[in-house]
């Protein structure tokens, strides 16, 4: 039988590689649930890059460097359930690691897009509601004192009226009081005062 002839030989799978292919996908899968439940609960996703350095600031570092956590998750996710996949299906080890390597290259390609794109609309979103700023608008939820909390607030901007987030220095804003936007509050969010009498 010829070398190629061997390598694609119908082959039983081993229960070791097996296991390795699968600890590896899981592997892969814990650190995506892992950066899911840091951005859902924390703010940010606690990402890395190539040089190490953890970016804090909702994985936005992590969109421009193909080599983050965000990849190498999405490579060893594709490669550890492709590569068993493969494998199963009666390949042998050396095209299961290829195969499942081409999967996890595909997969990781796709989240960071992904990832990029809901970025690009959240940068967006941001850019949109500095239109805000210095207009008037009123109290939809009790704004509560001294930025203790945030209220919402009812104001038109981008052509239409919106409701935004709010935060103020002063005393509490109830319900109904015009208020007028002095600046942003994160990415999400506007500082207000009372629009005096």
């Amino acid at each position: 039988m010829s070398t190629f002839g061997f390598i694609f030989a119908e082959v039983v799978p081993d229960a070791f590689s097996l296991q390795f292919f699968e600890g590896v996908g899981f592997l892969g899968l814990f650190l995506i649930l892992l950066q899911a439940v840091f951005a859902l609960f924390v703010g940010h996703d606690g990402d890395t890059n190539a040089d190490g350095q953890v970016d804090m600031h909702g994985g936005h570092g992590g969109y421009t460097n193909y080599l983050s956590l965000k990849s190498i998750s999405g490579i060893l996710l594709g490669f550890g359930f492709g590569g068993a996949v493969i494998e199963r299906a009666g390949y042998p080890v050396a095209i299961a690691a290829l195969g499942g390597l081409a999967i996890g290259v595909v997969i990781s390609i796709s989240y960071l897009t992904l990832m990029k794109s809901l970025y690009d609309l959240k940068s967006d979103g941001t850019a949109a509601l500095a239109e805000a700023v210095d207009r008037t608008g009123t109290v939809y939820l009790s704004i509560p004192a001294e930025n203790a909390g945030p209220g919402e607030i009812q104001v038109s901007f981008g052509g239409r009226l919106q409701n935004v987030r709010a935060f103020t220095a002063g005393p509490a804003l109830p319900s109904g009081t015009s208020v007028r936007v002095l600046s942003l509050h994160g990415d999400q969010a506007v500082i207000v005062e009372k629009v005096s009498s």
